[in-house]
């Protein structure tokens, strides 16, 4: 069977479609509803479909905020670390905070104690 030149060949839905359009409205409504019901599960409408991508997204977001906030903290302790390596100064300092030392002429005032006078 050779098709002309001039023929058009139509896809295999085409009947489908034009004896839909020719259908009454009940069997158009049956066929909306089973279409919609057919996304509702294929996911495209429901979880795991768009409405999981924005909580998705919106989860992704707020991580990515995370991440910006713990990389300016990891440079700020970076920059604590380099000084603490190189700085005698800063090392004399935080011996004597983490370890209670004073340093010459330093006057030490506690009021840790509960005691009462």
């Amino acid at each position: 069977m050779k098709a002309s030149a001039g023929a058009r060949l139509r896809p295999w839905f085409s009947p489908i479609l034009t004896s839909l359009v020719r259908a009454p409205a009940p069997l158009k409504l049956w066929v909306a509803l089973f279409s919609l019901w057919a996304l509702f599960l294929s996911g495209l409408i429901a979880s795991p479909g768009i409405v999981q991508a924005i909580r998705l997204n919106s989860l992704l977001t707020a991580k990515q905020k995370e991440v910006a906030g713990l990389q300016e903290q990891i440079a700020r302790l970076h920059g604590e670390a380099e000084l603490l390596e190189k700085s005698r100064v800063v090392q004399l300092r935080e011996i004597r905070r983490v370890l209670g030392y004073a340093g010459p002429g330093e006057l030490i005032f506690d009021f840790s104690s509960g005691e009462d006078l």
